[in-house]
């Protein structure tokens, strides 16, 4: 036979009574298995009261555990909430039936009148405020209360615990993450996360991007509209590619979604509203255009995922910060209708293109867009592209930007800069940990999965399309043009391809023309080219060409 351990019951269901010397043998008893759930808790129960200071060293509460009163007065939360909201079918595998029928006894009157707040009042929690009258009710709580706080995790504890928040909110009782533990007491931030986890299905889109629910944060939502400096207006290229879902024919899920997925960022973990979220960041979309992306994206099926890495990026720019400080620039350079001489540009391009365009407006708003993290169309209307097909153009010719070029925009962006004092970076993207992306399951590619190196090889020696060359590296044009912009690629026919040549170099042919006094020939044999070219390149760079014969100084040909 099984040994029995006994829970004994006080005679008016209410506080214990003050010792009366009666024989306890003679108190009636309900037996319970001894390897069952309720006799292991009670034994935990005995081996930690002998102990009272050691930590409760359970995986829910981190590696150094928690002190005991913390554990017990979660304990007393989840209990409670069991004795109010649970019914017998959710206890049944709990206890033996004998002690289910007297909880059940004890909840269908558990309070005497005196231990009511408000004479003639029954409130749906009053559980909360006492603790139980029968012993059969504190046990079969307290173990439904373990088997929650004993999990692995916070997401196992949420698991454990979404059936208990489930009967909470078939009550009526309002839920949101803020409320769903029981009135009175406080709670330890792990179970605070699990109750909130337990919800995730639950609640509403935004709602799981402020409480980091992806992550399992133990951490509530506060003031985090500090990060709005460090954001872009429109999310880093790198990481909107990656999060960015598309259909089928590549176009992203949603309009302006780089921007939506930026709002989206400063919104992990943060209380502000969507409309001030919307108006740090600096771009002009409406809250419901947030409200409705973010919903979009906890349909997709990576939704998880997306969440899950804006909270980590998020959570990196609070603790790392950003080299950007990308508010400061938004406020210089936003209202400011040209970032380049168009003279300079249009000579670059006499040199570069066989069809070179006059109008340097393309030029602008890559300064503009490089320099703020702003897309395009929202930089001076002088230059901002204001139709569909101008965004199109633009977009095409970030992709099929020269080298040569990208190297003047550059130069021209860093003078601005330090005209402003701004010692900062051009340009800047966070990166995560690969231990923090493992395992996760994102739409868009990786765009480190193909090197530039792969990409020059495999770019034709003149003109071609995006989509070939995504079918060639087989991957998605999004990140073929994203690869592009990145890398610029060197993709015009032969002679421009030696025009550009000349147009980097020419700078130190000069120098040693007019510095070492070096003659075109020597130049043009260190170069591997012909002496033709050193001299029309520096006739065209306005360079005064001595005359022909010996010259004082300059080394003589053997």
């Amino acid at each position: 036979m099984n040994a029995a351990i006994s829970i004994a019951l006080a005679p008016d269901g209410g506080p214990r009574p003050p010792r009366c010397h009666h024989p306890l043998t003679d108190v009636p008893v309900t037996a319970i298995p001894a390897d069952g759930d309720l006799a292991e808790v009670q034994r935990f129960i005995d081996t930690a009261f002998t102990a009272p200071g050691r930590p409760v060293r359970w995986p829910l509460y981190g590696l150094g555990g928690a002190p005991l009163k913390v554990v017990l007065r979660d304990t007393k939360t989840l209990g409670a909430l069991v004795l109010n909201h649970a019914t017998p079918d959710d206890l049944s595998p709990l206890a033996p039936p004998a002690v289910l029928d007297r909880l059940e006894r004890y909840r269908a009157d558990p309070l005497p009148a005196g231990s009511q707040r408000s004479l003639g009042i029954r409130r749906s929690d009053l559980h909360s405020h006492v603790a139980p009258g029968d012993a059969a009710a504190t046990a079969v709580a307290v173990t439904a209360a373990f088997r929650i706080l004993r999990a692995e995790n916070i997401r196992s504890a949420a698991r454990a615990a979404q059936w208990l928040t489930d009967r909470i909110a078939a009550s009526g009782r309002p839920l949101h993450p803020g409320n769903v533990v029981a009135p009175g007491g406080a709670t330890s931030p792990a179970l605070e996360a699990t109750l909130r986890c337990s919800r995730e299905s639950k609640l509403m889109p935004v709602a799981r991007l402020r409480h980091r629910t992806g992550v399992d944060s133990t951490r509530p939502p506060t003031d985090h509209n500090d990060r709005a400096r460090v954001l872009p207006t429109a999310l880093w290229p790198q990481w909107a590619l990656r999060l960015t879902p598309r259909h089928a024919s590549g176009r992203p899920a949603a309009q302006r979604a780089d921007e939506l997925l930026a709002v989206a960022c400063l919104l992990a973990g943060n209380t502000t509203p969507i409309h001030a979220a919307v108006h740090l960041t600096g771009t002009t979309v409406s809250s419901h255009n947030v409200s409705t992306f973010v919903a979009t994206l906890t349909r997709h099926p990576n939704g998880a995922d997306i969440l899950r890495t804006l909270i980590l990026l998020a959570e990196h720019l609070d603790a790392h910060g950003a080299p950007i400080d990308y508010a400061r620039r938004r406020a210089l350079f936003t209202a400011r209708p040209q970032f380049i001489d168009p003279r300079a540009w249009l000579e670059l391009q006499r040199r570069l293109r066989s069809n070179p365009s006059p109008n340097p407006v393309h030029a602008q708003r890559w300064l503009f867009h490089t320099l703020t993290g702003s897309p395009a169309h929202l930089a001076h209307p002088r230059i901002a592209p204001a139709t569909p097909a101008q965004r199109q153009h633009y977009q095409r010719f970030r992709w099929r930007i020269l080298p040569a070029e990208a190297e003047l925009l550059r130069h021209a962006a860093r003078r601005l800069l330090d005209e402003h004092g701004i010692d900062e970076p051009l340009q800047w993207t966070p990166q995560l940990p690969d231990r923090a992306l493992h395992g996760l399951q994102l739409p868009g590619p990786d765009p480190h999965s193909i090197s530039p190196e792969r990409l020059h090889q495999a770019v034709p020696s003149s003109d071609f399309s995006v989509a070939q060359l995504a079918r060639t590296l087989e991957t998605t044009t999004a990140h073929v043009a994203y690869l592009l912009s990145e890398h610029p690629v060197d993709w015009s026919p032969p002679g421009f391809r030696r025009t550009q040549h000349t147009t980097t170099r020419v700078g130190q042919w000069r120098t040693w023309y007019e510095v070492d006094q070096l003659s075109l020939q020597t130049i043009a044999d260190r170069e591997g080219t012909s002496l033709a070219t050193i001299r029309l390149a520096l006739r065209k760079g306005g360079t005064q060409l001595r005359p022909a014969g010996p010259h004082q100084g300059r080394p003589r040909r053997k």
